[in-house]
Order: C-alpha cells, then structure tokens, then sequence
C-alpha cells in the first residue's frame, strides 16, 4: 500500500450522518420533541401550543398555556436500515440492522407570571445518532462502517412576552452537553501495533457549548396564527482520548498512537422554522411547517491533539483525523391536519418531506437519504390531564452507492417506525 492510498483511507475512517436509532430528520437532527407533534409530522410546531414542548420549537409560543404546566415523554424509534458491501462484483457483506433502536425522553415545564410573561424549562434531545455494523462486516469494512454515536441533549430555559393581543415575542438560551463516539477496523491497524488490534481509529469525547433561540408568535385571531423562530448554530468543543494508526509522511512508516488527549469541534447548524394554524371549523384545523436547516456549517470532522503525538509532517502539524463533510443546507415540509370529536378525544394525522443534506458524500454511518414521514396520532384529555400518542413511519430512498479506493456499499432497505406517548398536566 502505497502512501497516497493510505491517505484517501485516513480521510474516509470518520462519518457522520443519517437516520439512525436517534436521528430521525434529515443529518443527524432529532425532531422527536413531542407525542402530539409526531401524531402530525411536526406540522405547525411554532404555531401550536398542545402543552409545554412548543418551547423546543418557538419559545413564543408558550405564552398561549395557562397557569403551570408540565410534560413528559418518550419516543422510541426503530430503524429498519439494510446495507450490501462489496469491494467488487459480488456483495461480500450484508447487514441488516444497522441502526440499533433507541428511546428518546422528554420533559418541560412552562409557568405563567402574569397576563404578559410566561417562563419555560424543557430537557430534550436535539441532535443524535447511532449505528453499530457487525463482526462480519467489520472485517472487512471497518473503515468505512465501524461504530458511531453522537448525543446532544439540549438544557432549555425559555421565556415569552406578550406584546399585544396579537404579538408575542420569545426567546430561549440553552446549555448544550454532548457526547460521541468513534470506532474504525482495519487490518492496517494489526500490521502497525504487530497483531495486537484491528482498531484503525477511535476517539471518544464530551463537550459543553451554548445556544440560543428566538420566535414570534402572530395571532390574527383565534382562528388563524403563524408562528417564527430561529435557532442560532452552535459550536460545541469536545475533548477526550484518541488511539489510531498514523501514516508519518516523511519516511511513510506507520505510528500508533494510544489515548492521546484530542480536541474536536462539532458544528450543528442554524434552524428556521415557519408554522401555520387554522382553525376553519368548531372542530377541524390545518397547520403546515416549512423547516430550513443551515447544515453547510457542517464542512469537515477535523479531531487534533493537544500535543503533538499526532504529528506526522512536522511539530505544526497536530491532526489525528480529518475527513471532509461538505453538507448542503436542507429543507423539510410538512402538512398536517387536527379533527376534534369532542372535548375529551383528539385525533390528528400529517405527512412531511425531508431532504437530506449530505448532497454526493453519503457516508455508511448511516447513509443518509430524503425520507417522507406519514404520521399519525390519537390525544384523550380530561379536567387537567392530558395524553398523548403518535406514529410515523418513514421511508427513505434506497440505492446510494457509496465508493472509496474499491470499497462500495448501497441501501437496500432504509425506514423506520416512531412511536410517542405524552403526559402532560396542567395546574391552575
């Protein structure tokens, strides 16, 4: 193997992306913040208050509930994702879960100080994902499937100021803790450490950043509103330990390095969120979200260490792994509709498209694609108690063909099922 090939493979060892057990929208975002919400694909999220979520969604859209109010969930997603590998003709290897299901929980909070302000505190998760590949294919895919996992969990306090009957402003700052993990095989890794692993490359980390939203709430009566909101894109800086082979480019002998204290930055993106409501009878309404997602922000995977036991071309030179993202921004729309039997008992259904931001640099963990959600939920209220169910199921596009230096993959198969369930209570 020559040095500029075991370049290309270094740059391919890390990715990131896809609709895993915790990213269920498009990159590696979780929308999964209420069960109402999912019952109608997140339609009109930052037009529609159900309960104390709306603050994950629009800050603003708070100030429409009463008194103090608490909600708390669960969802569980369920992956359904197939993948063939093959170095040439034939497949060589199949696998066939390679997302591991996952549960995702919830809880808020929202309290009303006066007729003006209202406060809110939500703990929920906004980006993630997590795919595992076995022994089988790790033998001889490692480099390009391995095992990942990236967790954000979003600590939210939020507030809303009623400005007129008609406008609300809000706005929301966050504390953000995540959490990832890395792990890459090759049978490189065996030649440089003489047999004693096949871990090519592996970095596990935590990090603390901060963000930050803003929404508008315009009501133009009680019938019909539309709701705005931005959320800022973040930095979150990650330290933890790296162990991986090494290519030194002046002799082309290959280092390993074992648990050297690397530094990354993982870049999540800026979101706008467009949502309407109309209430066009005593019992039916339609809502409708346009979402934009800044993930160009999300150019490179680009891990360093803190000294230089990563340095191959020189002191200056602290890169441990490097692998170009290029993502484009995307977008997700949504269309749902809500029909109240009576007061007790609430049905809804929705359907959206999402797109994917990962354009031509489809990656095996996991290949991310454009998915269209079709939802469906079921709501029973009675005095102060409130509960929620919903479903979606998802459906990807298969058929991404993936190729670096021979290596190839593709979807055969690539969906999954989310179910939610809600309690919410409401004091007055």
């Amino acid at each position: 193997m020559n040095k500029k090939q075991l370049t290309v493979i270094m740059a391919a060892v890390v990715s990131m992306g896809g609709m895993s057990s915790h990213a269920s929208a498009a990159g590696f975002q979780i929308a999964e913040h209420s069960g109402a919400g999912l019952g109608r694909a997140f339609a009109g999220e930052a037009a529609i208050a159900d309960n104390a979520s709306a603050l994950a969604r629009n800050p603003a859209s708070i100030s429409m509930l009463d008194g103090t109010n608490i909600s708390t969930g669960v969802s569980y997603i369920d992956p359904d994702i197939q993948i063939e590998f093959s170095k040439g003709q034939f497949v060589d290897a199949f696998e066939d879960e390679a997302g591991p299901p996952a549960f995702v929980p919830t809880f808020y909070l929202s309290h009303s100080l006066n007729d003006k302000v209202t406060l809110g505190f939500g703990s929920y998760a906004d980006f993630g994902l997590s795919s595992e590949y076995s022994d089988e294919v790790n033998k001889e895919f490692g480099l390009i499937a391995g095992d990942t996992s990236v967790t954000v969990i979003n600590l939210n306090s939020s507030l809303a100021y009623e400005l007129n009957d008609h406008l609300v402003l809000g706005a929301s700052a966050s504390l953000l803790l995540a959490q990832a993990e890395l792990n890459r095989y090759s049978s490189i890794a065996e030649l440089a450490t003489g047999g004693e692993t096949d871990l090519f490359a592996s970095m596990e980390g935590t990090g603390i950043g901060f963000g930050y939203k803003l929404g508008m709430l315009y009501k133009l009566n009680d019938n019909h509103r539309w709701g705005l909101a931005y959320t800022g894109a973040s930095d979150i800086d990650m330290e933890g330990d790296f162990s991986g082979v090494q290519l030194n480019t002046d002799n082309a002998v290959l280092d390993y390095v074992r648990n050297v204290d690397g530094e990354l930055t993982l870049n999540l993106p800026s979101i706008i969120e467009f949502s309407g409501y109309h209430q066009l009878t005593n019992q039916f309404a339609v809502h409708y979200s346009w979402v934009h997602i800044g993930w160009s922000s999300f150019e490179e995977i680009l891990a360093t260490s803190k000294g230089n036991e990563c340095s191959t071309k020189g002191e200056s030179d602290r890169v441990c792994l490097q692998k170009p993202e290029e993502w484009k921004n995307s977008n997700r729309y949504a269309l749902g509709a809500t029909y109240q039997f009576n007061e007790n008992w609430t049905v809804r259904s929705g359907i959206a498209y999402d797109e994917s931001p990962t354009d031509k640099h489809v990656t095996a963990s996991i290949p991310d694609s454009d998915r269209i959600w079709y939802s469906a939920g079921l709501s029973y209220q009675h005095g102060p108690h409130a509960l929620d169910f919903g479903l979606t199921y998802l459906e990807g596009e298969t058929g991404e063909v993936f190729e670096e230096e021979g290596f190839f993959f593709k979807t055969t198969k690539c969906s999954a099922m989310i179910y939610a369930i809600q309690y919410s209570y409401t004091f007055k």
